[in-house]
């Protein structure tokens, strides 16, 4: 029995959910909720009738891979901030172990993993040390799994990307682009986590980096206009800036990885600014940020509200 003919607005319809989908049959298909072999056809017909300039089909707007900020707003809210945990396996660095400690004892309404919880060591673009045996990204992204379980699911978890964590959708974006939709990307491995670039807690941005250096701190809170978290530098500080407008801080939370990981070798084991450690953010009751809790590496020993923690 022959099919009925397509009406020209399904065949415009076709062709531009084609370009949508980067011209990719597969994908259009499935974003049409249409059989494969139906989209070929409809597509083929279409095309022997026009161009697609002709069916006056529009180029998407290029989209961001994440969102480029979420936004929570309320008062009283605790926001647990912490990230660079550059995990290689589910050995779980002490100051991992003692977020996920801390998280279970103050029971924030939000948990921010702060960029760099996975450390791409095979796909990087640096060369590997002779002799050392990076782990796989599957490794990692097992580990990072395996960390996330442990939080409280109480909690509303976010990830703001870090530029180790791009190393996985990077190296696949250029090395095997025809996979994309194969493979899907980092974010499709942690369902229960919402990844952004940055997110705003009422009025306080929270991202993996901004500014670099060791005034990043004064720097990110200066040329935000806002007091602003961050990780990437691995320092752990707080720096105020006042004025007219009152106070705001600049918050670096330092990393929840070990510095003595083989993943920083780099380093030559000199002496550094990184520190282990992670943030609590409370808010009081019309939702501004009062002075931020530090949790720290002292002594050897992560210390947290002035008591030492097992």
């Amino acid at each position: 029995m022959a099919q009925a003919p397509c009406s020209e607005e399904l065949l415009k319809e076709t062709v531009q959910a084609w370009v949508n989908c980067n011209r990719n049959v597969a994908a259009s298909a499935r974003a049409t909720t249409t059989p494969e072999t139906t989209f070929k056809h409809r597509l083929h017909r279409a095309l022997s009738l026009k161009t697609e300039a002709q069916w006056g089909v529009k180029e998407p707007l290029p989209e961001w891979s994440y969102p480029k900020a979420l936004h929570e707003t309320g008062g009283n809210l605790k926001v647990l901030v912490g990230g660079d945990a550059h995990l290689w396996s589910k050995d779980l660095p002490v100051m991992c172990q003692m977020f996920i400690n801390v998280a279970k004892k103050v029971k924030p309404d939000i948990i921010v993993l702060n960029g760099d919880i996975i450390d791409g060591a095979r796909v990087s673009s640096h060369k590997r040390y002779l002799g050392v045996s990076h782990p796989s990204v599957a490794e990692e992204i097992d580990a990072a799994r395996f960390f996330l379980s442990k939080l409280p699911m109480s909690s509303k978890i976010y990830w703001t990307i870090g530029n180790h964590d791009q190393r996985v959708d990077f190296y696949l974006a250029n090395a095997a682009p025809e996979l994309e939709d194969y493979a899907g990307r980092l974010s499709d491995r942690f369902p229960q986590a919402e990844f952004c670039y940055a997110l705003f807690v009422n009025a306080v941005e929270i991202r993996h980096r901004f500014r670099g250096g060791i005034h990043a701190g004064w720097n990110n809170a200066l040329h935000s206009g806002t007091s602003t978290v961050t990780n990437h530098t691995h320092q752990l500080q707080v720096t105020a800036v006042r004025n007219r407008n009152g106070t705001h801080w600049g918050i670096e939370t330092g990393m929840l990885g070990d510095p003595e990981s083989p993943a920083f070798e780099y380093t030559e084991g000199t002496q550094s600014r990184a520190h282990q450690g992670f943030a609590l953010l409370s808010f009081d009751e019309e939702g501004f940020l009062l002075p931020p809790e530090f949790c720290e590496m002292l002594r050897g020993r992560p210390v947290f509200r002035t008591q030492y923690l097992k």
